[in-house]
């Protein structure tokens, strides 16, 4: 009877062993797509302020006559100095004129024309790829947040 009950107790302490090995790969998985997604919410958030910040001051100050679509070399710098991604991610500045007040049928208005500032914000997540004990981790090569913002070209500071 003695022994009957020692083998018991050692099943049941074994039990918690094989418990742990099954669930501790889908557990450091799951901690990872946290951790990225936690990463990828702070970056978008902070890159949300530093575009506004950016594209306020310099994207629509007064330009030249030969580049008559904003500033977004110097909007990408400012965007780049104070974000500090180092190789966690690329940002991407494009600019571009809109319509977005006048009918497709009109040829004229009076109506002003806007430019619209794209900022694109490539996040790599970490690690690239992770397999532990047949549970594999492999997302895209990057997250992308982008930020929008209709800018008058004619008004310095005026946001649409």
């Amino acid at each position: 009877m003695w022994c009957s009950a020692k083998v018991w107790v050692h099943q049941v302490d074994a039990q918690m062993s094989i418990e742990l090995a099954v669930l501790m790969p889908v557990v450091l998985v799951m901690s990872l797509l946290v951790f990225n997604l936690a990463r990828y919410l702070g970056l978008g958030m902070k890159f949300s302020a530093e575009c506004s910040h950016a594209i306020v001051n310099l994207g629509t100050t007064q330009t030249s006559t030969i580049q008559q679509l904003g500033n977004p070399t110097a909007v990408k710098q400012a965007i780049e100095k104070n974000m500090q991604l180092n190789d966690l991610g690329e940002i991407e500045v494009q600019v571009h004129e809109r319509n977005h007040f006048i009918a497709e049928t009109t040829t004229f208005s009076f109506l002003p024309k806007v430019h619209e500032y794209i900022c694109t914000l490539r996040i790599k997540p970490w690690p690239s790829h992770f397999v532990i004990a047949g549970v594999s981790f492999s997302p895209p090569p990057f997250m992308v947040y982008e930020y929008r913002l209709f800018v008058d070209p004619y008004r310095s500071g005026v946001v649409v």
